[in-house]
């Protein structure tokens, strides 16, 4: 198979590359700057493999593509930059995986490309990452523990760590907006950024007492609604994560570290929740993992590497249209991804729920 790493020189591009190497897959690295591409292959113990220079346009793009099973699109902001590297994986015949934790990109993605995609007969599935790519696979589990599903409330915690990359830090101030208004949500057939969140606290598993949460462009509110038939899908996080992303400006994002450094000591633990009710019940379920980073390159070389041996309907999908769920968080748990899907019950007295 050939997997082809766009934004290969980046924090996550280079951690992909390694997790390509450990599976005995030796990339193709595309990007703008040569030096930089040859410094990150020999960096990742793969001082050998195929280098591809390219402007972002669209031509050089499809021509550096020639020959690819799957692009992996690792670049940011990706409302900036991801649109050029997807039309020409499709132009190629490439299958495409991204790791945009960006709402209006992937909501873009959908709209735009996914008759492209069928056309070409080539497969694409965005934000495969630490957040809504385990948010929408965890969620089609967890809806098949309820009689018809009507809500679905979405929650993200992150804790410990080192920080975020500049890479980061400039898709948040890309996405000042989103951040600040907190993103679409879906309800009444379609996706508005009016719409408030009905949840403002969540006892998250482990908890013994509720956290605060806000309203959070969570990108998985994109997809969930296209496997999931509930009426209203929302996403929210606790409020250290909002004021993290609200806050950032472009010239805090230029300060950061392009490649932070992993403290082993304080490992950034992430958790990714799924609360659904509706008329026939309700449940809950929930990823756990470590290393957001790391488990984003992880999970984006898993996905790559199915669609080029397994391959996936035509189009543009989400993670749970495109592979079993369960399968791949099985396949995913000897990288410490953890799961749990549980019927919960009502308190009668409060509307709380808790697990049986």
């Amino acid at each position: 198979m050939t997997i082809a790493v766009y934004g290969a020189s980046g924090h996550t591009g280079k951690l992909i590359l390694s997790d390509l190497r450990r599976r005995g897959v030796s990339p193709v690295l595309v990007g703008r700057d040569a030096d930089r591409l040859r410094a990150a292959a020999a960096e990742s113990g793969l001082p050998d493999a195929a280098i591809r220079v390219a402007p972002l346009d669209d031509r050089a793009l499809a021509d550096a593509f020639r020959d690819v099973d799957v692009v992996i699109n690792a670049v940011a902001p990706f409302v900036e930059f991801g649109e050029p590297v997807l039309r020409a994986a499709i132009t190629a015949g490439a299958h495409y995986v991204d790791i945009s934790g960006e709402q209006a990109h992937v909501r873009r993605v959908f709209d735009a490309y996914a008759e492209p995609a069928r056309q070409a007969g080539v497969t694409v599935v965005p934000m495969v990452n630490d957040g809504g790519f385990l948010g929408d696979l965890i969620s089609s589990l967890t809806a098949a523990r309820v009689e018809r599903p009507e809500q679905v409330t979405l929650a993200h915690r992150i804790t410990g760590g080192t920080g975020i990359s500049r890479g980061s830090g400039r898709t948040a101030a890309a996405n000042a907006d989103a951040f600040a208004s907190g993103g679409e949500i879906y309800t009444r057939g379609g996706w508005r950024t009016e719409t408030p969140a009905r949840t403002t606290k969540v006892t998250f598993p482990g908890d013994a007492r509720p956290s605060e949460v806000v309203k959070f462009a969570l990108t998985e509110v994109i997809t969930v609604p296209r496997h999931v038939p509930a009426d209203h899908v929302e996403g929210v996080a606790d409020t250290e994560i909002a004021t993290l992303f609200v806050n950032i400006t472009p010239e805090l994002a230029e300060a950061l570290p392009e490649f932070p450094q992993d403290d082993p000591d304080n490992p950034d633990r992430f958790l990714v929740l799924a609360d659904i009710t509706g008329s026939g019940g309700a449940a809950r379920g929930y990823v756990e993992g470590t290393n957001t980073y790391r488990f984003t390159a992880i999970a984006a070389a898993e996905a790559a590497v199915r669609l080029a041996t397994d391959g996936a309907e035509s189009g543009v999908l989400a993670p749970s249209q495109a592979f079993d769920p369960s399968r791949i968080l099985e396949s995913l748990a000897p990288h410490g991804i953890s799961w749990s899907v549980q019927p919960i019950a009502r308190s009668r007295s409060n509307g709380h729920q808790k697990t049986d």
